[in-house]
């Protein structure tokens, strides 16, 4: 199965849309980081992600954090080959320097080395907009 990026706007130099459309599948089958999609592994894969869209087909319209982490990024730690989760030290920010804001989970691989961060907010949150008003704000 081929993947299919048409839905995808690539602009910048970073990812070219000719390369994307033509070698990127090519270069991401050499270095291996494409899951098998025939034979026992491919149903296998796709079993793991039609659970994963239930998943994401149960948190509706509303949810808290914490709901969201649990219906959308603790079900993707299989999918995307980790081998755990667990949550991050807080990290230092401009607006809590001491004791620092949420620093999310780390996703790591079987090495135990952190591959990715991922943090989850309510439902629907509007992430461009400022928590604060005003001259705390400024």
């Amino acid at each position: 199965m081929a993947l299919d990026f048409s839905s995808c706007t690539f602009l910048g130099p970073a990812l070219p849309a000719p390369f994307v459309k033509l070698d990127l599948e090519g270069e991401l089958r050499k270095a291996e980081l494409l899951p098998k999609t025939t034979g026992a592994e491919g149903r296998e894969l796709e079993e793991g992600w039609d659970a994963y869209r239930r998943k994401l087909r149960e948190l509706v319209a509303r949810g808290g954090s914490v709901r969201v982490f649990n219906h959308v990024i603790e079900p993707l730690v299989r999918q995307l080959r980790y081998d755990a989760l667990e949550p991050s030290d807080p990290v230092s920010t401009r607006l809590e320097p001491k004791e620092g804001e949420n620093g999310g989970s780390i996703l790591r691989t079987a090495d135990g080395k952190p591959k990715l961060r991922a943090w989850a907010t309510s439902f629907e949150e509007d992430l461009d907009a400022p928590a604060q008003r005003g001259a705390v704000y400024r």
